[in-house]
């Protein structure tokens, strides 16, 4: 993490929600230089605007019991909201945050409560924090609108130092802002995106979506517990069961598949360039339109590093009209080696992935017309392919 960022990060963030919306936002350092009694009297207000059902209060009383007796890491504590809960229904808990002053006024908060015993904190300091921390394993990580705030190459390196402190078969469970909310508010570059969902000081703000998160953690293997979007569909919820934990390994390599040959198929109309694939479907249902031929992009990706992966493509494509699915095939067009995804008209642009049953290898990534007598038309931005745990 460059010194830059993380001194404009901790300037940010020692200004934090003060529970719900209505109460806007409060500086760390204002509450910390008020006595003990006008202190609990305040984080009391906003704990109790921040346990509304529809702000914090619905995943409180989801996680509560199950967090009971276990050991939780939280990144990004802010004001103790969520840890402070879970400590009160018998949780073991590390709050971690970027800003000294956030750490002090919960620690002043816990032991005031009486909450102490089964609370220990970190300050994180630098990007591998989380390696030097001294703790048994962990029975979740608790990462909630916390990473999202950082470019995706610093959160990974903090992933996979979390991972280190996560014993197998643990939770990971995280908030984030939804790729859509991303394309509503603009497609802004992601150092303006934190401007426009967090206010003017925000250095960073990255979508994600449950594949992000995933690749992320990769090649760590998970399991889905949930995925949703909630807020409006201004927030995305993901809670993943993480079945195998490798953090020691290298990131999966992408290959971009913009710019590779594509064939039209069925006299379906298909203009190509390097940044855009436009494709009108052939007017009958099931008929293929588009085909790429995968074998040069697999060959500089290489052979899959250690056994469990698979292979995954992802996509942004604009559905203009009609309906249409994608899908990665062997040789033949019929042979699908993994789940067709369909696709169906909408104004804003589908992030989808498609992935392989296990280990087998595609040969082609097809695109076939899903409605009958609909020339269904579509425009693919942006093809990725790489492994997938």
């Amino acid at each position: 993490m460059s010194d830059d960022f993380l001194s404009r990060s901790r300037d940010k963030w020692r200004e934090l929600p003060a529970g719900g919306e209505i109460l806007g936002r409060a500086f760390s350092s204002d509450l910390l230089a008020l006595d003990d009694a006008s202190l609990m009297a305040q984080w009391q207000v906003m704990n109790e605007a921040a346990r509304i059902p529809d702000v914090r209060g619905w995943f409180h009383c989801l996680y509560s019991d199950i967090f009971a007796g276990r050991r939780v890491i939280e990144v990004g504590s802010g004001f103790g909201f969520d840890g402070i809960n879970f400590l009160a229904h018998g949780a073991h808990w590390t709050f971690s945050d970027l800003v000294l002053d956030n750490l002090n006024l919960v620690r002043r908060v816990v032991d005031h409560l009486g909450l102490g015993e089964r609370a220990s904190y970190l300050h994180v300091d630098n990007e591998r924090s989380f390696a030097g921390l001294k703790s048994e394993p962990v029975d979740a990580i608790w990462a909630i609108g916390s990473l999202h705030h950082a470019p995706f190459d610093i959160a990974r390196t903090e992933t996979l130092d979390l991972l280190r402190h996560l014993k197998t078969g643990g939770r990971w469970i995280e908030l984030t802002y939804p790729y859509e909310r991303w394309l509503r508010e603009g497609a802004l570059p992601f150092s303006e995106f934190g401007k426009r969902t967090d206010g003017e000081r925000t250095p960073w703000a990255e979508w994600y979506d449950l594949e992000k998160v995933k690749r992320r953690l990769f090649p760590s293997r998970t399991t889905t517990i949930l995925d949703f979007t909630t807020g409006g569909g201004n927030f995305g919820w993901v809670d993943l069961r993480v079945d195998e934990i490798n953090p020691d390994s290298v990131q999966s390599p992408e290959i971009a598949l913009m710019g590779y040959p594509v064939t039209a198929m069925n006299q379906a109309s298909l203009k190509a360039s390097p940044s855009e694939w436009r494709l009108t479907c052939p007017p009958r249902i099931w008929w293929y339109g588009m085909s790429l031929g995968l074998a040069p992009a697999m060959q500089k990706l290489g052979s899959l590093p250690f056994p469990g992966l698979g292979y995954a493509v992802d996509l942004e494509i604009v559905v203009q009209s009609g309906s249409v699915g994608v899908v990665l095939a062997g040789e033949h067009v019929d042979d699908f080696v993994g789940r067709e995804r369909v696709l169906d008209a909408r104004p804003s642009t589908h992030r989808v992935t498609v992935m392989t049953y296990g280990a087998a290898k595609p040969s082609q990534l097809l695109v076939r017309n899903t409605m009958h007598g609909v020339a269904s038309q579509v425009r693919i931005r942006s093809a990725v392919l790489r492994f997938a745990a």
